[in-house]
């Protein structure tokens, strides 16, 4: 897939990801879209630069292998277990169900602040050429 690099800054760059006419005809990844309409507004991600890329540079970006599977854990299973988890506590602390609910939904928003702010800097992709 092709991107183009809007900002960079240490050894990464901010890249929107670029999806041509012919991956919109055939199968493909669909990074592009990320989900959404092919039509919507490219995806601006975070990638890895060891190839110095330049702003303004068309540049390919591969995602690293297992990287969907590696999201969902950390941003999926991880904050559900730790939610499943507090709700354990807040029952062995005698809580009422309303009170072990409201208790668990603080854990998980402290949980997803924490994430956020070690996993600011994390990408899951990277430069491979300059075009």
């Amino acid at each position: 897939m092709y991107a183009k690099v809007l900002k960079t800054y240490r050894e990464k760059a901010e890249i929107e990801i670029i999806c041509t006419d012919a991956s919109k005809e055939s199968e493909h990844c669909g990074a592009c879209t990320m989900g959404q309409k092919p039509n919507s507004k490219p995806h601006v991600v975070l990638a890895h630069n060891r190839i110095n890329a330049k702003t303004g540079d068309m540049v390919e970006v591969e995602e690293k292998e297992h990287a969907e599977v590696k999201a969902a854990l950390v941003l999926l299973i991880g904050p559900l277990l730790v939610f499943m988890l507090s709700l354990g506590i807040a029952g062995s602390l005698q809580l009422e169900l309303w009170q072990s609910f409201f208790f668990s939904l603080l854990v998980l928003a402290v949980t997803y602040t924490i994430l956020k702010y070690f996993l600011k800097d994390t990408t899951y992709y990277h430069i491979t050429g300059i075009k």
